[in-house]
C-alpha cells in the first residue's frame, strides 16, 4: 500500500467518525429502547442497514455519495467505520437495556446501596455483617458513654439483609442499638463498604424509667428460680397478705453479671451509681440463674410499704401464657402486611396534624402502632395524638400502602 493510499484510509477514518455520530446514536437508542421496554433484542443486521441509510443522509453533506469518492479508499473506509460504529453502539445499548432495572424511580436513584465488591461477605441467607469503624462518638447535648458500653459497641457487629439501601441499613441499626443497649439517642452512618460510624448517648434514666407512673420500685430478698426476667408478673407472699406486680429488676447472689439486661452503670434496684460506671463489667445475662437473690417489683405505695417491712418472703412467678403480640404479628404477615418505621419530615403535610385529622388509616390504609420521640414513646396512639417533625412512626400495612405513606411523610 502506497503512502497515498494510507493517507486516503486515514481521511476515510476521519470522515467515517464524523458521519457516524448520528447513525451510532440512533442505533444505540434503538438497542436500548427495545431491550428495556420489550426485552427484545433487535437484530444487528437491521440496525446496520438503518445506520447505513442514515449515514447516506449525513454523509451526503460531506460528499461521501460522490461516485469518485465512494469508489476510492477514502469512501470505502468511511462506510466501514460508520457500519462498525452502528454495530458497536447497538450492542452497548442492548447491554445497558438489559442491566437497567425495570422499575426505575427517582427514589431508587437517590438510594445508595452497598458496593457490589462485598459479594464475598454475603452469607447463604443473603445477609451481610456491619461493623463499626473508628471511635464510638458521643452525641452532643447528652452525657458521654461509659467506657464499658463504648467498648461493647466498638467490638460489636450486626447482620442485615444485603439488599437493603444504606438509608434502611442505618435506620435498622439505629433501632437495634436503641433497643439492645437502651440508649437515649443513636446516629449511624454506613458507607458503601459496610463500615458504620456510630454516635450514641446513654439513657438518662434506668430503673426509674421502667417504673409505671404512680408506683414504687421495692426490692426484697428471696429465693429466685432460674429464668426470671424483667416484665414477669410475680406475687410476694407476705404475712399480712400477698402483693402482685411486674418485675423491673432481679439478681441472683454470687453473680458478677446483672440480670434482665440492666444498662451499664446500674445495679438491681439502684439507678445512676456513678462509681459503677467506672468499674469493668461483663455483659449482662437476660435472666436469673437460680438461688437466693434480690428481686425488684413495681407496686403501689401502700403495697411497697408492706414489702419494706419484710426481710424475706417467698415469690410465686405467674404464667404469662403465649406471646399474643407475636401471634398478632404472624397473623398480620400472613395476610400480606409488613411493618416499617416512617419518620415525619419537616416539610411533610402530616406535620402539625393528628392521626385522626389526617385520616391516616382511611386515606393511606396503614395503622400507626407506636410513635417514638426523643424523650417519649407512645404505644397504640389514639386519634388525638399529634404528629410533629422528627416523629418516628411504627406503621403496619401492605408494601404498596407503606411506600405511598412514606412518600407523603417525607
Amino acid at each position: 500500500m502506497t503512502s497515498a493510499q494510507v493517507a486516503d484510509v486515514l481521511v476515510g477514518i476521519y470522515l467515517g467518525l464524523l458521519a457516524g455520530i448520528f447513525p451510532a446514536f440512533i442505533a444505540f437508542s434503538i438497542g436500548f429502547g427495545f431491550k428495556y421496554f420489550t426485552d427484545v433484542t433487535v437484530p444487528g443486521l437491521g440496525v446496520v442497514v438503518l445506520g447505513g441509510a442514515l449515514a447516506g443522509v449525513s454523509g451526503g453533506l460531506m460528499g461521501l455519495v460522490d461516485p469518485q469518492l465512494a469508489d476510492s479508499w477514502t469512501g470505502i473506509t468511511a462506510v466501514l467505520v460508520i457500519l462498525m460504529a452502528c454495530l458497536w453502539a447497538h450492542g452497548q445499548g442492548d447491554k445497558l437495556g438489559a442491566s437497567t432495572p425495570r422499575k426505575l424511580t427517582l427514589k431508587s436513584i437517590r438510594e445508595s446501596r452497598l458496593s457490589a465488591d462485598l459479594v464475598d461477605r454475603v452469607d447463604s441467607y443473603g445477609q451481610i455483617r456491619i461493623r463499626p469503624v473508628g471511635e464510638i462518638l458521643d452525641v452532643e447535648g447528652y452525657p458521654p458513654l461509659p467506657n464499658s458500653l463504648r467498648e461493647t459497641l466498638h467490638e460489636g457487629s450486626w447482620k442485615f439483609p444485603a439488599s437493603l439501601s444504606l438509608a434502611e441499613l442505618e435506620s435498622r441499626l439505629e433501632e437495634r442499638l436503641l433497643t439492645e443497649h437502651e440508649l437515649a439517642a443513636a446516629t449511624v452512618t454506613i458507607d458503601e463498604q459496610g463500615r458504620a460510624e456510630i454516635a450514641a448517648a446513654p439513657s438518662a434514666a434506668g430503673l426509674s424509667r421502667r417504673v409505671p407512673p404512680g408506683q414504687r420500685a421495692v426490692s426484697i430478698r428471696t429465693l429466685l428460680p432460674s429464668g426470671v426476667a424483667r416484665g414477669d408478673s410475680v406475687t410476694i407472699r407476705l404475712s399480712d397478705g400477698p402483693v402482685t406486680g411486674p418485675v423491673v429488676s432481679a439478681r441472683t447472689e454470687g453473680d458478677d453479671t446483672i440480670s434482665t439486661q440492666e444498662p451499664p452503670g446500674e445495679t438491681a434496684g439502684t439507678a445512676g451509681d456513678e462509681s459503677a460506671d467506672m468499674s469493668p463489667r461483663t455483659p449482662p445475662v437476660p435472666t436469673t440463674t437460680g438461688g437466693e437473690g434480690r428481686i425488684t417489683v413495681a407496686l403501689s405505695p401502700e403495697d411497697a410499704r408492706r414489702v419494706i417491712r419484710a426481710d424475706f418472703a417467698p415469690v410465686i412467678v405467674h404464667s404469662r401464657g403465649k406471646q399474643r403480640e407475636y401471634e398478632a404479628i404472624g397473623v398480620l404477615r400472613a395476610h400480606g402486611n409488613r411493618f416499617r418505621k416512617v419518620t415525619i419530615g419537616a416539610s411533610s403535610n402530616l406535620a402539625g396534624g393528628t392521626i385522626g385529622s389526617e385520616r391516616i388509616r382511611d386515606t393511606y390504609g396503614v395503622a400507626v402502632l407506636a410513635i417514638r420521640r426523643s424523650m417519649e414513646r407512645i404505644v397504640a396512639p389514639d386519634g388525638d395524638a399529634e404528629l410533629t417533625p422528627g416523629d418516628a412512626l411504627i406503621v403496619v400495612g401492605r408494601p404498596s400502602q407503606l411506600r405511598a405513606f412514606e412518600e407523603v411523610a417525607r
